[in-house]
This record gives structure tokens, sequence and C-alpha cells, in this order.
């Protein structure tokens, strides 16, 4: 009994040591996204995009030995990719082993376990029925990215690259250094569909903000309009409520000071001249001396 119980707990123990060990394959996916544990990496490549969290990052891929179809590193602000410098083995047989794209810092790439490295056959690809002059056969390719520029001016870059060209060459068994089927730098510009586009958003913007222009100015002038009526409103209610004197007066003064005869109306209706009466004027004698 004794032993049957040891027997199972061996069995038992050999089995989870198994299970922790033993290789786990998984699907090419975004990085964030990967499963934890996985030592292989096949069906789609393994994409590295944009701002990434590094310690998921690193968590994610730790554990990474082999990638069968490729990575892809597009539109980071890394100036050095080091997350698989413990990978062996990166391979692709639809396209590039390595795609680094629209990268505006990358200077330096690290892969110091790297032992391999194999894009797409070229060859078995011309054999084929389905052969396209547009497909990518080389092992590395850079389009728009910022390593093409770090290349050619900066020596740590220069010798990143001098690495990895020399590992692809054993891995295809190649004489040349440097051959084209290792590596292609592609500068492409703006598609004309995307400047049309532009044009088409910019004009849409243009007509808009006319619009809008047009709009506020009428509010604007109509506004002024307002003000200037309510004003002449204002001016006519100050004419209308000034006081006007209707009074005639009844008689004038001369300037003798005498006054004017004034007319009255008599009860038959006709009017009479009243004269204003004046102090008798009194003579002066001289006083007897």
């Amino acid at each position: 009994m004794f032993n049957m119980n040891s027997m199972l707990l061996m069995l038992s123990s050999l089995f989870i040591l198994q299970g922790v060990s033993g290789d786990k394959t998984c699907s090419g996916n975004e990085v964030q996204n990967l499963d934890n544990g996985c030592t292989k990496i096949d069906k789609n490549p393994l994409v590295f995009r944009g701002n990434l969290d590094e310690k998921i990052v690193r968590e994610k891929v730790q554990n990474i030995k082999y990638i069968v179809s490729g990575i892809e590193v597009i539109e980071t602000e890394l100036e050095t990719f080091d997350y698989l410098k413990h990978v062996e083995r990166i391979q692709n047989s639809n396209g590039p082993a390595m795609l680094f794209k629209k990268n505006k810092n990358l200077k330096r790439l690290n892969f110091t376990s790297l032992g391999e490295l194999k894009g797409k056959d070229k060859q078995k690809v011309r054999n084929s029925n389905i052969f396209n002059q547009n497909l990518l056969f080389q092992d590395i390719v850079f389009e728009n990215d910022h390593f093409a520029q770090a290349f050619s001016k900066e020596a740590d870059s220069f010798d990143d690259f001098m690495k990895l060209e020399l590992i692809a060459r054993k891995s295809n068994l190649r004489s040349k250094a440097c051959s084209n089927e290792f590596y292609q730098f592609i500068n492409q510009k703006e598609s004309s569909d995307s400047k049309k586009t532009w044009t088409i958003i910019m004009i849409i913007a243009g007509v808009i903000f006319t619009i809008m222009d047009l709009f506020f100015t009428w509010i604007f002038v109509k506004e002024c309009c307002a003000r200037r009526k309510n004003k002449a409103k204002k001016r006519n209610k100050v004419k209308e409520n000034v006081p006007v004197d209707t009074t005639t007066p009844s008689a004038s003064t001369t300037p003798s000071g005498s006054t004017t005869p004034s007319a009255t109306s008599t009860p038959s209706g006709s009017t009479t001249s009243i004269a204003s009466t004046a102090p008798p004027a009194t003579i002066e004698t001289p006083r007897d001396k």
C-alpha cells in the first residue's frame, strides 16, 4: 500500500513538472493580448505596436524561445528594442522575419541570444505558381523607420545591423555579405488617396468656417441696426415730452412804458378796444425866488 501511494505521488509530481517545464505554443497576436508562459509563437506575427507597458510586455515574452511567424514592431516610441534578447530563433515562411515600421526614435536592436534569422524563401516562391514581384522576401524590412537613418549615422546602430546580417547569412547559407535578400529599406510617401482625403477634409473645414463667419457677421450687423433704431426712438420720445408755451400776452409794453390797447369782446360778440389809462401829466413851474 505504501509503495502504491509513493508511485502515485511520484507520477503526479512528474506530470506537474512536465506541465511547468513543457513548451507552450501560442498564436501570434498583439503582445499585450498574448497568453502568459508562451515558449513558441506560430501562425501569426508577434506584434509590438504603439506605446507599450514595459512591465506587462516583459512578463508576456519572458519565456519565448522560438518564433515561427516573424515579429512586427510598429509605431513605437522605443529607442532600443530589447524585449526579445533571450529569443533563439526567429523565422517567417510568409514574409520578412522582422518588420520595423514607423518607429520614430528607434536606434538600437538587441537580439543577444539569437542564433537563427530567416525570412521567406525566395527560391521556393519562384518555383510556385503564386509568385509576385511585390512580395517581400528579405529577412528584415524597415519601412519609414528611424533606424534607417540611425544605421547610416551612428556606429552602434550599424553594429547591431551587421550582427543581424551575420546571423541571417549563416541561417540562409549565403556567401555574400549584405545581400539584397537580407534587408530592405522602404521609404514610401503618403498615397494619393490619403492626400485626396485630407484635401477634401480641408475644403469642408474651410466651407464650415466661412459659413460660421458669415453667420456671426450677419448677427453683428443686425444687432448694430437694432441699437440705432432704439437710439432714434429714445430721441423722438424726448422731443415729445418737452412742454410747449401756448399762452399769448394780453397787452404789450412799449419801450416808453405805455401800454397798448387790448381787444375785449362785448356781449354782442363785437370787440372794442380799451385804452389803458396813464397818469396825468404834471407841469412843473419854476419856484418863486
